[in-house]
């Protein structure tokens, strides 16, 4: 108990949010009329840049050659890519992102077109394996949980003469063996998909978090085996049990989004580790009941008994879990999703309704099947049934995990999940462009997204001549209050388009000159500039928080009166 404690201690008291793609330029779904020369993608966090990547694949799925990664643009959150001329036709530039903080990785792919809207390419992010190993690793962990509690809270310590009781608790724990073992190897493997860098992964938050979820694992496994083993369990070993899941459920919710809040930090941690316990356990124990009840090698009087015996204590376990689901849940719903229309609005809204739905119809079942435990002995199809439920709903749990929640302002950004970006985003609407002419040369300058901070300057310079008089060598961007204060020198794209980037103090008016240097001359257009204040988003719809919070204070109430007025009809019949 003393090192579990040590453990939570030493653990990180926050964890990173997932690196969400913000903005993309050219946008998802985008349709120009010429080839960009660069592409761009905003991100929620900073990233390590260099382990982050982009690349470009045609509508075949291959790479284009030409492109490469622009270095040292200022701003960790952004990646570039400068690209050749592109052909029409559609294309992906598919990312990558490591998070600079935990080392957690997200990708995607930003589908766009030039010169039609030809067919798009389907997106190859990879979120479905992500997927796939979540729900694996949450399937196991449920199978870890669910059947310890029923093992330790249903099944309990009786000794019975026939052996079925003892024979119920082998099964349990061999099947929570073979879940830990599972949830062991997905953990390394974890570890083995993201360890490019194995230090840089470790030395992160999410690398402590692993070591300490793998550990715990480890331990479990040991002592479940010494559990099956012959002689009388020690409570001992069975208080050490418990406070390693309790362990396991703490990591899962510093690395959920409950850590990333910017405040109640620790109210929300605390509600996710029970959220998620609860959770594993309810959906965890129905199916350890299944194995429990299961007829192979058991008699109608065996299954009899065991059904009698199991069916209050496991009511008990299984009503109490789903109370505390829902209200932890509710609470949870209302810290992360920050207004009623981001239900419906955002992908973490709609699943998290999905969710509900599954819910309600695993609850559902769950009341059929008790009622069906005191009416016939052989329950276990019925139980497989509600068992399938909970892994459909194990699905939507995962991609819930997966997806970014609407928090705060975060709500408004238009739901801008990995590999796909809002074209009207705020940071579109700061953009500014401005153009001015001299001589024979008109020159157009862009700022993306012109606010305090680094900030990406495209310029294209074109001579309203034909034939141009000279071809242009270089064009320099001079900031400040007077000419020459800073001057940056533009990378060519193409040969009328440039761009770099420049860090902007604050915001207010900018005195900035474009020269153009031409055949031995330079030719100055000054700009007026005005760099936009930050404006932070306001979410649309009312707060979804005072709602769920008191739904989940009425259904605490609610759960007391019935408790207080079963146990005092109780106390009534056995003093009558």
């Amino acid at each position: 108990m003393l090192a579990v404690a040590i453990a939570i201690g030493l653990l990180p008291s926050t964890a990173a949010a997932h690196t969400v793609l913000v903005r993309a330029d050219p946008a998802s779904g985008a349709v120009l009329a010429e080839s960009p020369g660069l592409a761009r993608l905003w991100f929620s966090d900073e990233m390590a840049t260099s382990r982050s990547t982009a690349r470009l694949i045609d509508h075949r799925g291959a790479n284009v050659a030409g492109t490469r990664l622009v270095g040292g643009s200022g701003d960790p959150r952004v990646i570039a890519v400068v690209l050749p001329r592109l052909a029409p036709g559609s294309y992906g530039l598919v990312w990558e992102a490591v998070s600079a903080e935990d080392g957690h990785a997200t990708n995607g792919t930003v589908l766009f077109a030039i010169g039609a809207a030809s067919a798009f390419l389907p997106s190859s992010d990879g979120s479905s394996t992500e997927l796939v190993r979540r729900w694996a690793a949450l399937a196991s962990l449920a199978g870890l949980v669910g059947p310890l509690a029923v093992c330790l809270l249903v099944v309990g310590r009786r000794e019975d003469p026939e052996s079925v009781f003892a024979t119920a608790r082998r099964r349990l724990l061999t099947t929570a063996l073979a879940a830990g073992l599972m949830a062991l190897l997905i953990s390394i493997a974890d570890l083995l998909v993201r360890a490019s860098e194995l230090t840089d992964v470790l030395g992160g938050d999410w690398g402590r978090l692993w070591i300490v979820h793998t550990a715990a694992l480890v331990v479990l496994c040991v002592l479940v085996v010494i559990l099956r083993g012959p002689g009388r369990r020690r409570w001992q070993l069975e208080i050490a049990v418990v406070a390693l899941l309790a362990l396991l459920m703490w990591v899962e919710a510093l690395g959920s989004h409950a850590a990333a809040l910017p405040s109640g930090r620790p109210a929300a941690l605390a509600a996710g580790a029970v959220h998620a316990f609860t959770g594993l356990l309810w959906l965890g124990a129905v199916p350890a009941l299944l194995v429990v009840l299961w007829p192979r090698g058991r008699s109608r009087s065996d299954l009899a008994l065991l059904v009698r015996s199991c069916r209050g204590p496991f009511s008990v376990l299984a009503g109490g879990s789903v109370l505390l689901l829902l209200v932890t849940g509710l609470y949870s719903a209302g810290l992360q999703v920050a207004t009623t229309s981001s239900l419906i609005a955002s992908s973490y809204g709609r699943l998290l309704l999905l969710k509900t739905g599954l819910l309600a119809a695993m609850g559902v079942l769950g009341l059929i099947n008790a009622r069906r435990l005191r009416q016939r002995p052989r329950p276990a199809r019925t139980i497989a049934v509600e068992t399938g439920v909970g892994l459909v709903l194990l699905v939507a749990v995962a991609a819930l995990v997966n997806q970014p929640p609407p928090l705060g302002a975060a709500a408004s950004v238009s739901d801008a999940s990995p590999g796909f970006s809002s074209a009207d985003g705020p940071a579109d609407r700061t953009a500014l462009t401005r153009s001015g002419s001299v001589a024979d040369l008109v020159v157009t300058v862009s700022a993306t997204p012109n606010q305090p901070g680094a900030n990406w300057f495209t310029v294209l310079a074109e001579s309203s001549r034909r034939p141009s008089p000279a071809p242009i060598d270089q064009i320099d961007l001079q900031f400040g209050v007077a000419p020459g204060d800073q001057t940056v020198a533009l990378e060519r794209l193409t040969s009328t388009r440039y761009f770099a980037t420049y860090q902007a103090e604050a915001a207010g008016a900018l005195r900035l000159i474009a020269v153009v240097h031409r055949a031995g001359q330079e030719y100055a257009v000054p700009l007026d500039w005005r760099v936009s204040p930050v404006e932070a988003p306001v979410a649309s719809g009312r707060p979804l928080a005072p709602y769920v919070d008191v739904a989940a204070l009425l259904l605490l109430e609610g759960a007391l009166v019935a408790f207080t007025w079963w146990f005092l009809r109780r106390s009534r019949g056995g003093s009558g």
